[in-house]
């Protein structure tokens, strides 16, 4: 309620009351006697009013009480739009594909058969070696000795080079070309050797060729698991991250056309309810006038204590819109002899 109200109502009672103070009668002047002056009483005392029980008989009472709810908790509500949306927390994006110790099973026992395959591989090796031995020894052999002969004859002419009246550009010949058996010799028997190798890896590698292959497509099939995986979980999280954004965004959105349209509908409120609340106190400050001139009293008071909402900002991040209460001093009145509680009569006439 605006004080300039209450001031406006005690001096209007103050002035009808001071009129009704300085008015007297005219006087009636008779031959016979002197007329007999009669003075009225003064005016003197205090009326209160007790605002809470008019309201309650007004009839726009519960209209304005409906009215300052509805600003409570449309200041609530805004109180509520003011605060800043938290940032959503992300999930992190996961690369391990699955469960790790299921993964790890099956791996080791990928693992685990491919080593049978490569032990049993190397015991058919060494099976074939043994039974196949002899023939590589037997070309071995033949190789050697087909260089040994050679040799053996060029040496035999070298030893009798005089006898058979070598020069000395044959000796050199027979020599380097002893120097070239050698040579051609060894590099022979390492490529029967290395063809040796070769036929025994080949056959062993065709024993268990089905066996490898299983592994490895098994190998292939579960790495191409585990990769799927791992991108579905890139996917699953990408999309989340983008859910959680959007979420955000929106509720950000939300709330900034919420307090737009809550602004508005507390300004269309507050006008209404001070219109309200201006026609009461006119009609309560018209009536306690008339009952302070009939009682002659000196002021009327309104006893009225109720809840006044200031809006504040606060620099606080996590109240950007507090609402505090404040209550009005009011008036405190003391019955007495020269008090008198208006209320009653004032609530027969308000309407």
């Amino acid at each position: 309620m605006s004080n300039y109200r209450l001031t406006a109502a005690a001096i209007i009672t103050v002035l009808i009351g001071g009129g009704l103070f300085l008015y007297s009668p005219p006087k009636t002047e008779k031959v016979e006697r002197p007329q007999k002056v009669e003075q009225e009483n003064p005016i003197h005392g205090f009326g209160f009013i007790d605002f809470e029980q008019v309201l309650l008989k007004h009839s726009d009472g519960e209209k304005l009480k409906e009215l300052i709810g509805k600003e409570i908790r449309l200041k609530l509500e805004l109180n509520e739009m003011m605060r800043p949306v938290s940032p959503p927390k992300l999930p992190e994006i996961d690369m391990t594909p699955f469960e790790e110790s299921a993964r790890k099973r099956n791996m080791q026992n990928l693992i685990s058969q491919l080593a049978e395959v490569r032990a049993h591989q190397k015991r058919i090796a060494e099976e074939y070696r043994e039974k196949n031995e002899e023939n590589y020894i037997k070309r071995r052999n033949e190789n050697r000795d087909l260089y040994m002969n050679e040799a053996f004859n060029i040496t035999l002419k070298l030893e009798n080079a005089e006898r058979l009246h070598l020069t000395q550009e044959q000796i050199q010949e027979f020599e380097k070309r002893l120097d070239e058996l050698t040579v051609e010799r060894n590099k022979k028997q390492r490529e029967l050797l290395e063809e040796w190798a070769a036929e025994i890896k080949a056959y062993a590698e065709s024993q268990v060729a089905d066996e490898l292959a299983r592994i490895q497509r098994e190998s292939d099939a579960l790495k191409e698991k585990y990769s799927e995986e791992a991108m579905q979980k890139i996917r699953d999280t990408q999309a989340r991250n983008k859910a959680l954004m959007e979420a955000a965004m929106q509720e950000m959105a939300y709330r900034q056309t919420r307090r737009r349209e809550i602004l508005d509908e507390l300004l269309q409120t507050s006008k209404e309810r001070v219109k309200i609340e201006d026609a009461i106190l006119d009609s309560i400050a018209n009536e306690a006038g008339k009952l302070g001139a009939m009682y002659k009293l000196q002021m009327v008071l309104i006893k009225h204590e109720r809840p006044y909402f200031e809006e504040k900002l606060s620099q606080n991040a996590d109240i950007n819109f507090k609402l505090t209460t404040k209550k009005s001093p009011g008036v405190m009145i003391f019955e007495g002899a020269d008090t008198k509680d208006l209320t009653p009569d004032l609530l027969k006439t308000i309407h």
